[in-house]
């Protein structure tokens, strides 16, 4: 199979994924909403795996939109899990609050013209981008260059910088810890991808590697999770804090204004005393 053909498969499934959970998602379920972000992320994962191909000025546009649509998706996904992880504590309230907002605005970009023509876009993308009509030498031979080639020397690349990256996890930062997680996901998703793709043979060798990327992926998972509900909890507090700073305020400038108004009208009074 040719690396064009492969590529165009492999989208086309992560968007007919996006359509089948659409319904679902705009409901509010929480499964479809997951399953939507997966989607996109394989998507994502994939275009960045044949990048050197299908690099061109129209998804440098579609991937912009596809970040305002990710950061919806993001902040409500973050509010479910976030909401799983305090059930019966006291936060749970104000995290359910703050997920109906981040859901309605979620339900609003899935229902917009934006997202629609995102959406369209990215089939004509696909099916008849401008990577697809290049015509010199080197665009043609990448085009046509088999799966089976392709894919392993590009598996062999991206591996090793996961091993790079994942050098001193550790002793890291959650940013860049945060990029070994995301790293994972990618080769994760490409070595899936590449099933079929490569000699059964070849592709034995890199089962072993996948089983490690889902446990490795799944502890980054959970560490992600824990740093994004103390974050959320955080900024609630803030908000909260604010607020009540807001209020304070106004109930000492209330305050001030109402003793100049009694103290105004005594001195009033005691004027006419005197008088």
């Amino acid at each position: 199979m040719r690396c064009e053909t492969a590529f165009r498969l492999i989208l086309s499934e992560c968007l007919e994924e996006v359509a089948t959970n659409h319904e679902a998602l705009s409901s509010g379920d929480p499964a479809a909403l997951h399953q939507t972000r997966i989607a996109l992320t394989r998507l994502k994962a994939a275009v960045a795996f044949y990048g050197p191909m299908v690099a061109d000025t129209e998804w440098t546009r579609l991937k912009s939109e596809l970040k305002w649509l990710s950061a919806h998706l993001g902040a409500t996904r973050d509010l479910d899990v976030a909401i799983g992880n305090s059930k019966g504590l006291p936060e749970e309230h104000m995290l359910q609050t703050a997920r109906t907002d981040a859901f309605e605005a979620l339900k609003d970009a899935l229902q917009s013209d934006r997202y629609w023509q995102w959406f369209d876009g990215m089939w004509d993308w696909v099916g008849s981008g401008p990577w697809a009509a290049r015509q010199d030498r080197r665009a043609a031979q990448r085009r046509a260059v088999p799966v089976s080639v392709f894919h392993a020397r590009r598996l062999a690349r991206w591996h090793g910088k996961l091993c790079q990256k994942s050098r001193g996890l550790q002793g890291m930062g959650k940013n860049k810890r945060h990029r070994v997680r995301l790293a994972s996901k990618r080769l994760r998703y490409a070595i899936e991808f590449s099933e079929g793709g490569l000699p059964p043979d070849e592709y034995a060798s890199w089962r072993t590697v996948l089983k490690h990327l889902r446990k490795g992926q799944q502890l980054l998972g959970e560490l992600n999770d824990d740093e994004v509900r103390r974050a959320l909890l955080e900024s609630a507090d803030a908000l909260a804090q604010r607020a009540h700073e807001r209020k304070a305020k106004h109930q000492r400038v209330h305050e001030r204004k109402r003793k100049s108004r009694l103290l105004r009208r005594a001195a009033d009074v005691y004027r006419k005393i005197a008088d």
